[in-house]
Parts: structure tokens; C-alpha cells; sequence
């Protein structure tokens, strides 16, 4: 899901994860938990089967916490822009500000992740080696990423 805030000389978009996967981890969370209790309520149950429920419990608890919760862009006229990744936890939390004056192209391409076909908004920064990926964890579909660049260039284009 995208967000777009208008401030005075800057723009905020902002990428959601979809809440289906939080709701669907926390469901598995619960049901391999409840599992895991009544196995152990029966002394006679194997403990194979504890054992799976606790580590299905505690790879859920893993994934809830260790994703990425949201990711935002800000372009600010005449400044740059500025990316950040938000987690839960905040030691997994990024950002990272890239001056007007650096950026050389704001572009979109495909790349392949896995079996699968993906779109990318990213920014080729002056004296860096690497492409720097906007959304990065969440790669938003392609309708969303041409809502941000036309936006992204009608804001960075008044600015220059």
C-alpha cells in the first residue's frame, strides 16, 4: 500500500507491507503454540510433535519481528532525497540521505529475484559502485513505482 504526503518543497511516499502477512505469521504463531500446549497437556503425546510446534512458534516469532514494516522515500526540492527502511525492532532501522548534487538518473528497470520477474525504482549516485535500490525489502508492483517516479521528477525537475 502507498502513501503520498505533500509538504511545502518535499514529497513522502511511503510503502506498506501487505497486513495479510503480519495476520497470517500471527496465526501460525497462535495455532503452532496452542498445539504445543495441548501436546504437552498428554503426557503421552510424542515429543516430536512439541518439537515441531516449538520451532514453528519460534521461526514465526522470527519472521514477525525481524521484518520490515514499512520503507519511505522523501524528496525534499532543492536538498535530495532520502530513503528509510523501518523495522520493528529498531537496530534493523536504516536510512540514508542522498544530496541534489550527486544523484546522476532516477530510474526504473526489471530485475529477477528467484522464478520470478520483479520492478525496481533505483538511483545511480555519483563516485558510488552500486545501484541504490528505493524499497528495497518490499518492491513495490510496477503501477505503484511509476506513481513515485512521475512524482519524483515532477518535484526534482522544479528544483533544478
Amino acid at each position: 500500500m502507498l502513501t503520498i504526503k505533500r509538504y511545502p518543497g518535499a514529497t513522502k511516499f511511503t510503502v506498506y507491507t501487505s497486513k495479510c502477512h503480519g495476520t497470517q505469521m500471527f496465526a501460525i504463531c497462535f495455532i503452532s503454540f496452542g498445539i504445543g500446549v495441548t501436546a504437552m497437556a498428554f503426557e503421552t503425546s510424542p515429543r516430536l510433535i512439541v518439537f515441531l510446534a516449538q520451532l514453528i512458534f519460534i521461526l514465526s516469532m522470527y519472521e514477525i519481528i525481524s521484518g520490515v514494516n514499512h520503507e519511505s522515500f522523501l524528496v525534499v526540492k532543492g536538498l535530495g532525497i532520502q530513503t528509510n527502511c523501518h523495522s520493528i525492532v529498531p537496530w534493523k532501522s536504516s536510512s540514508k540521505l542522498i544530496p541534489l548534487s550527486s544523484i546522476r538518473e532516477i530510474f526504473i528497470n526489471e530485475g529477477f529475484r528467484r522464478y520470478g520477474v520483479v520492478y525496481y525504482m533505483g538511483i545511480i549516485v555519483e563516485h558510488e559502485p552500486m545501484i541504490h535500490v528505493v524499497f528495497p525489502t518490499l518492491l513495490p508492483r510496477k503501477n505503484v513505482l511509476i506513481k513515485v517516479y512521475t512524482e519524483v521528477r515532477k518535484t526534482l525537475d522544479e528544483s533544478i
